[in-house]
Parts: structure tokens; C-alpha cells; sequence
């Protein structure tokens, strides 16, 4: 638990570069940051302790947040305002991926040949990555401000920072990863031990799983594209609440864990993807790489003080059950449906920072 946190705290101390982010081309920054995080991630197969390859991969996942906040303001450089939902869909949908390919994918390299060729391969892929994206994607120069009188860019960021549209998209969004990882890291478990799902099974769990992810992904982005976000994501959260309460809360003898899992995952990542739509309409064009780094760091505190929260609250009973997750669904419930209370204040909170923005003087 103690390495977990550290692992947040050190990773996410990099969001003091967002205010930097804006200032250079996408392109260019993003070949920076995966070319450091991909020799880091190389190098952690030559680590020879265990403290070594700890150190080694905080060290890569410190770019993490650095690099979420590139790519999703290129994504929203290049993308219209009324194809932003189905963009942000796609993007997040490598979330679903990673799960149903490269993890598993990771675990075969160790299986088969060991885990050092892991580092190796991956590190490799990202080098690959980084010289594909100096040269196949186009340069992507922030916009600057263009009043007569501009802003400077500190003065201006700290208005975004302290502006209610702000303060509602972080706690969104905060409040969102911390009910979902409530749940998450301990859904293997639970499902094992307390209701007999057979461990061979697994994998083939989460292979559905992320299937349907990305399927419900890419219609809520369409719903969010064709306006109504809003409904959409009132429909995911009690959705959500819903499948928590049968699967986790209910005394029901009988629950479907193949129908529990493929819903809850469809139906939590397809509201992720439509609050990040929401949310990105929050920043000005010059602010955007700023603005999507703090909302990784939120998203990464959030997942991680969830996690933290289960390993100390949950408890293991004499068979090995998980005891105590009832209480973490009911929070995950609560989260679920406040989330949607606090889009209703958002959105009219958003149209009236959008109408200050543009009135003269």
C-alpha cells in the first residue's frame, strides 16, 4: 500500500510542468516525453533489486501525466466541437485495450521467455511510437491569446484554475474514479471467493469485459456528438448504481457474475468517456494541455486513494471472502449518482464562463 501511494504522489507531482505544456508544440513535446518514458521503461529490465526496478518505473510513470494531457489536447486541437464525444470515445478506448491486449500480452512475454524481455519489448514499442509521432504527426502550435490587451499566460490559467466550471469537471471527475476503483482492484477477489466464479475463467471475464467497454464507448460518444450527453450519462450512472447494488449490496443468491462484470464495465467507462467530453470543454484552446494534466492528476489521486481505501477497509473472512465490500458499494452508489447531480450545475455553470469570456471589456 505504502509503494502504491508513492507511486501516485511522485508520479502526479509532474502536473507542476502544466503550465509549461502550452507553450510548445505538441509534436515535439510528446517525442520528448515518450522518448524519456520509454528509455525508463527499458531500463527497468536491466534492474538487478528489487528497490532498483521500483525506482526505475515510478521514475517512467512520472511522465504519465505529462503525457495524457499531450494527447488529449491534440485530440481536441484537431477535433470540432460536434465530433468531440465519438473522439474522446476513441481515445479512451485504449484504456479498454491495454486490458483485453497488452496486459495480457505483457504476462505471455514473462510466461514464455521472462520478465525482463516485458520491459524490453514495450520500451522498444514506445521509441517506435515516439519516431512515428515526430514523423507523422503534424506540428500543433498552441493558440494564443488575441485580445488587444492579452493575458499573461500565469494570470490567465489561474482564472481557468479558480473558475467554477473547473472546480465541478476536477470533482466530476475525482468523484467518478474513486467510486469506480472502490471496486475494481477487488472485483477478481470477490468474485472468486465470495461467489465461486471459477479462476480459470478469468481472463475470459475481462476479455468481455473490455469488448463491451469499447462498444459502449462508441455509442455514448455518438449520443454525446448528436446532444444528449446528458441524458446519456443520467441513463450510465443508474446503470451503474444498479448492477453495483444487484452485484455487491443485494442479499441475492443467484448473480450472474459474466452479466454483473460486462455491464459494469461497459457502462462505467462509457460514462468516463462522457464527462471527459463534458470536461474538455472546459479550457480556452491555449490552456488545454494545463488543463487535461490536472484532470489526470485528479484522475490518478482519486484511483488511488480508492485503492488505498479498500486494501485498509476490507477484511478477509475464513474462506478467504472479501468482507466489507457491501459498505464500498454503497459509496460507489452514492458517487454514482451524484456525479450526474453535479452535471446539472456544470453545464449551465459552463454556458455562462463561455458568455462572460466573450463580452467585450
Amino acid at each position: 500500500m505504502h509503494q502504491r501511494w508513492c507511486n501516485i504522489r511522485l508520479r502526479d507531482h509532474w502536473f507542476f510542468l502544466a503550465p509549461f505544456l502550452d507553450r510548445y508544440d505538441r509534436r515535439a513535446a510528446l517525442t520528448l516525453f515518450l522518448l524519456l518514458r520509454s528509455v525508463l521503461i527499458a531500463l527497468c529490465g536491466l534492474a538487478t533489486t528489487p528497490e532498483q526496478l521500483l525506482l526505475l518505473f515510478i521514475a517512467a510513470g512520472c511522465f504519465s501525466g505529462p503525457l495524457s494531457g499531450l494527447i488529449m489536447a491534440s485530440v481536441l486541437d484537431v477535433t470540432k466541437v460536434a465530433e468531440r464525444g465519438r473522439a474522446m470515445a476513441f481515445v479512451a478506448s485504449g484504456f479498454s485495450l491495454a486490458a483485453i491486449i497488452i496486459v495480457p500480452a505483457s504476462l505471455l512475454l514473462a510466461q514464455w521467455l521472462n520478465w525482463q524481455m516485458t520491459f524490453f519489448f514495450f520500451g522498444g514499442i514506445g521509441l517506435i511510437l515516439a519516431v512515428a509521432v515526430r514523423i507523422c504527426m503534424p506540428s500543433l502550435v498552441p493558440l494564443k491569446q488575441t485580445s488587444a490587451q492579452p493575458i499573461p499566460q500565469s494570470d490567465g490559467l489561474s482564472g481557468m484554475i479558480c473558475s467554477m466550471p473547473f472546480i465541478l469537471a476536477m470533482a466530476m471527475m475525482g468523484i467518478s474514479l474513486f467510486g469506480h476503483f472502490l471496486l475494481v482492484p477487488n472485483l477478481s477477489a470477490y468474485f472468486q471467493f465470495n461467489l465461486g466464479f471459477p479462476r480459470d475463467e478469468i481472463s475470459y471475464l475481462y476479455l468481455l469485459g473490455g469488448i463491451m467497454s469499447i462498444l459502449a464507448m462508441r455509442y455514448s460518444g455518438r449520443m454525446m456528438d448528436k446532444g444528449s450527453g446528458q441524458t446519456a450519462l443520467f441513463g450510465l450512472s443508474a446503470i451503474v448504481a444498479a448492477v453495483v447494488y444487484y452485484g455487491f449490496v443485494s442479499d441475492s443468491s443467484d448473480k450472474w457474475v459474466y452479466l454483473i462484470f460486462m455491464i459494469l464495465m461497459a457502462s462505467s467507462s462509457a460514462r468516463s468517456a462522457v464527462l471527459a467530453a463534458f470536461t474538455s470543454r472546459v479550457p480556452p484552446p491555449q490552456y488545454r494541455a494545463a488543463f487535461m494534466t490536472y484532470q489526470s492528476t485528479m484522475s490518478n489521486l482519486a484511483a488511488g486513494a480508492a485503492s488505498i481505501m479498500g486494501s485498509v477497509y476490507l477484511t478477509s473472512g475464513p474462506a478467504h471472502q472479501l468482507l466489507g465490500l457491501d459498505t464500498l458499494a454503497t459509496a460507489t452508489i452514492v458517487s454514482a449518482i451524484a456525479v450526474p447531480l453535479l452535471v446539472c450545475w456544470f453545464i449551465p455553470s459552463l454556458k455562462q464562463a463561455q458568455v462572460s469570456q466573450q463580452a467585450p471589456g
